[in-house]
């Protein structure tokens, strides 16, 4: 299924949109709940939260856009009911107990005679250039993948680890490098990062471990870099600090 998405938020955040189903006896009230726990500035409950949507949902990205920047997002489902989120209003009104309450969005997918909805690997080229990296998403908390990608195309994210992951594009300094990142985190300043740059961020929101979907954009070249700001599910930390960042360059 083939979704398209832009926002009208011309805030630097834009919107978030993921898309998941709940598992097992997880409620939306559930659900709510993880996230709260996810964003919580105490490590020990942040990695209590990860754990708890490894467990409750199945999230299959969807995509982070800005204003005048949108994206489109492939993706396999099966039939079922999932739930759309723009984590945005995640930081929205609070509901009757005090607690974040994010507007969900349900959908649902029924099972058809015709398999024009699903996809293959060998189907997913739509830029017609025949460029169409991948990138795994890693139980080492890392990305793997080349270090040049489309400006304009198609990028295919595989998380083959054990835990949900986010790949977020933000540009950098032309020359940057993955120890200097490093170091920055490493240095624990609260100062912007030297490196960093103005311009539009986009990526792929939350993937549950096992899932693929195809990221298509069209941004500006330049040096980027790739994170995941997912807090580890034991110490609580961002998969960022921990190393999962890569410095690639779209051209």
């Amino acid at each position: 299924m083939l979704f398209h998405e832009s926002t009208t938020n011309a805030s630097p955040g834009g919107s978030q949109i993921s898309l998941f189903r709940l598992l097992g006896k997880a409620t939306v009230n559930t659900f709510k709940a993880d996230l709260a726990d996810e964003f919580s500035p105490n490590p020990k409950t942040a990695a209590k939260g990860t754990r708890e949507l490894n467990r409750d949902v199945r999230a299959t990205g969807l995509a982070d856009v800005q204003k005048g920047y949108p994206a489109s997002v492939r993706v396999n489902l099966h039939p079922g009911t999932y739930y759309l989120m723009d984590l945005g209003s995640f930081f929205g009104p609070m509901g009757p107990s005090g607690a974040p309450n994010p507007a969900l969005t349900k959908l649902v997918v029924r099972d058809s005679d015709d398999d024009g909805w699903s996809w293959s690997d060998s189907s997913a080229r739509e830029d017609g250039s025949g460029w169409h990296p991948t990138i795994w998403l890693t139980a080492a908390d890392r990305f793997v993948g080349p270090g040049r990608l489309p400006a304009e195309g198609s990028v295919t994210f595989r998380n083959v680890g054990d835990s949900i992951h986010v790949a977020q594009f933000s540009p950098v300094k032309k020359g940057t490098t993955d120890k200097q990142i490093q170091a920055y985190y490493d240095s624990g300043v609260m100062a912007p990062p030297p490196f960093a740059l103005n311009g539009p961020t986009f990526g792929l929101d939350v993937l549950s471990a096992g899932s693929s979907a195809t990221l298509s954009y069209d941004m500006p070249p330049g040096t980027y870099v790739l994170q995941c700001f997912v807090a580890d599910s034991v110490t609580g930390m961002p998969h960022a600090i921990m190393g999962m960042h890569k410095v690639v360059v779209l051209k």
